[in-house]
């Protein structure tokens, strides 16, 4: 892999990653998770002493889709839960859907809208909107060297 410049005319622009659902419980949550399905991809499931959490992607999310998509699939595999999974996600401390945000250094702004539907669904189950905004890798970055003048 090369470096880039700062200067380079084509540095890698900000853009929407992913949604990633985020729970925290005082209970165990790996029922919880598998009562999810196949449409759900386990980041990861764990913790202990009344400490667990769990992060989850929607299985098709890689494909491209918006966020708006993202969030209704998350949001539907929760209203989908068994009622004993449900209670689980209600009693949970946090119930996060955050947005996952690639920061670049092009364009100078970068928007992300989510539709009032969307805000809705996240509502309707008991959930927040999170919103992560990771920074650039500046490892691949090359910043210019200044030379002396001689003299």
């Amino acid at each position: 892999m090369t470096k880039r410049s700062l200067a380079d005319p084509e540095p890698e622009s900000t853009h929407y990653a992913n949604v990633d659902l985020d729970v925290y419980s005082r209970v165990p949550l790996d029922g919880f998770v598998r009562a999810l399905g196949d449409e759900a991809c386990v980041l990861y499931v764990g913790g202990g002493r009344r400490k667990h959490e769990a992060h989850v992607e929607l299985a098709s999310s890689h494909r491209a889709i918006s966020a708006d998509d993202t969030i209704l699939g998350l949001s539907r595999l929760i209203r989908g839960l068994p009622r004993v999974h449900r209670k689980i996600w209600n009693s949970a401390q946090r119930r996060e859907f955050n947005i996952g945000i690639e920061a670049g250094f092009e364009p100078h702004a970068f928007e992300l809208r989510l539709q009032e539907r969307t805000l809705k669904a996240i509502a309707d189950v008991g959930g927040v909107l999170v919103i992560t905004v990771h920074a650039p890798d500046l490892s691949e970055v090359r910043l210019p060297v200044a030379r002396r003048k001689k003299g």
